[in-house]
């Protein structure tokens, strides 16, 4: 494995800014994936498994478990809203599809549809903990679908991480970085670019 290899396919960059080594055909599975999710949401087409679909119906859980009525009312009052925002995660991953940077509202809009992508595949193909850890039996006639909803599980990882790389540190971590610092300035490392290697590959 070279060292370009081991890089992670997304990941924060210096500047606060999200790169995504994405190859051209994984961006296209990503956009017809998302594309038809956004369909089947907003009502445009019906899913294959038909009315009921269960892969659906995940977005939208019992909110109380247990009290339909009330779970029912919860969807009323909230349905409009959490579909209103799904669409425009859906819109904005179809607009910055081919972006090679993206910055970290656009990078959660993309966490945000691949987590729903890979809810209802999920759900519809009814992956287990064990998906994933036993070797895949290409002869299944869902192996494909399985490959992709693992690689939605990947790529869900790496937005996570790349947007986790934001956030603040906490005093103790903080601590251990200054101490780093110091190490480094006192064997002379201190003049190192770290960004030598933040260019992604596209």
């Amino acid at each position: 494995m070279t060292a370009d290899e081991s890089r992670p396919r997304v990941e924060r960059i210096a500047d606060g800014r999200i790169a995504v080594r994405l190859a051209p055909r994984e961006r296209e599975i990503l956009a017809a994936l998302a594309g038809e999710l956004a369909r089947e949401t907003a009502g445009d087409v019906a899913p294959e498994s038909g009315p009921g679909d269960p892969g659906l119906a995940r977005l939208a859980p019992d909110a109380v478990p247990g009290d339909a009525a009330a779970s029912a009312a919860f969807r009323e009052l909230t349905g409009a809203d959490l579909d209103a925002d799904r669409q425009a995660r859906f819109a904005v991953l179809a607009e910055t599809i081919d972006a090679v940077y993206l910055d970290e509202p656009h990078a959660s809009a993309w966490l945000g549809a691949v987590n729903d992508l890979r809810l209802v595949r999920g759900t519809r193909l009814g992956v287990t903990e064990e998906t994933g850890r036993r070797p895949l039996d290409e002869s299944d006639p869902s192996a494909g679908e399985t490959i992709v909803f693992l690689w939605l599980g990947w790529l869900e990882e790496q937005l996570v991480e790349a947007l986790a790389a934001g956030l603040p540190k906490t005093a103790e971590a903080g601590g251990a970085d200054d101490a780093a610092a110091d190490d480094d300035a006192g064997t002379g490392r201190a003049g190192e670019d770290p960004d030598d290697a933040d260019d992604p590959v596209e």
